[in-house]
């Protein structure tokens, strides 16, 4: 039974679109999009996400076992979406479950602390983990977090900047501390691209299009 997506007149059909992208599917008008974020121990990706899911911060967070799983309703490029963000534990004794996890994503934070130099040399390892287990067109956006920390950053933005360059990556600096519209304009322009992704994927009108209504 095809489904359709609210406001748009191309109909698209829900099998599809689990067979092809797992977590990524349409659900009561919705199109659900998983997005993992990865990183090292205590870089902050879940400070990171509760900033973006709840506006909050806190000191307090016990550190993430196994995943935690968040849901951030947005819209974005004029589409009703809902966000399932996959926070990993970045524990290397979680390394062989925690794969397992980004099945089903198209999108993925790549998160090291400026102030860490261990947390991004880490990060290779962490994109070859991540696209080595998942669609080859997802989307890796390279995020340098703590910039809040200036005394203590060891990280360039030059230097994460190439990082970036070298595995076809955005990046962006930010601190969940401080908040700011670049922390939401991170999540929504992974969104975006996953959007776009999928749009060339699977280009038939008869069965999907995502850039207008």
């Amino acid at each position: 039974m095809p489904y359709f997506l609210k406001n748009t007149k191309i109909l698209i059909k829900k099998e599809f679109l689990l067979k092809l992208f797992g977590d990524n599917y349409l659900a009561m008008n919705e199109l659900v999009l998983k997005i993992c974020s990865i990183g090292s121990f205590y870089v902050g990706k879940t400070s990171l996400i509760r900033r973006f899911a709840d506006w909050k911060f806190s000191t307090n967070y016990l550190p993430t076992i196994g995943v935690d799983y968040t849901i951030k309703r947005v819209i974005v490029n004029g589409k009703h979406i809902k966000l399932l963000l996959a926070d990993t534990a970045g524990q290397e004794v979680f390394g062989k479950i925690r794969s397992s996890y980004y099945t089903g994503s198209l999108g993925c934070l790549v998160v090291f602390a400026l102030n860490d130099r261990k947390s991004f040399n880490a990060v290779p390892h962490w994109i070859r983990e991540y696209r080595s287990k998942v669609n080859p067109h997802s989307i890796v956006v390279l995020v340098g977090n703590k910039n809040d920390l200036i005394k203590d950053q060891v990280i360039s933005s030059e230097e994460a900047q190439l990082m970036a360059k070298k595995f076809d990556s955005l990046y962006y600096e930010t601190s969940a501390l401080w908040g700011g519209q670049e922390i939401i304009e991170i999540f929504h322009t992974l969104a975006s691209n996953i959007l776009n992704i999928i749009a060339k994927i699977h280009p038939r009108p008869q069965y999907l299009q995502l850039s207008g209504s």
